[in-house]
């Protein structure tokens, strides 16, 4: 199931860009047997292009990442 949240750039225009976790995070992996100490590393902070204009940058943090899961 894709979860896709909502930020805005920060460029003069504010456009909301639709990230795909899932994209970002990749894919979750099942593994069968003893279960995985360590958790899935969310990285702190994930920059990308805005995907309308060319002067924005969409900022993710950890903290929007975790609240969206």
């Amino acid at each position: 199931m894709k979860k896709i949240i909502k930020v805005k750039c920060t460029g003069t225009g504010g456009h909301i860009n639709e990230i795909d976790l899932e994209d970002v995070l990749g894919q979750d992996v099942i593994l069968y047997g003893s279960p995985i100490v360590t958790g899935r590393q969310i990285p702190a902070r994930i920059v990308r292009h805005c995907e309308v204009c060319d002067e924005g940058k969409v900022v993710l943090t950890r903290e929007m990442i975790e609240d969206s899961l």
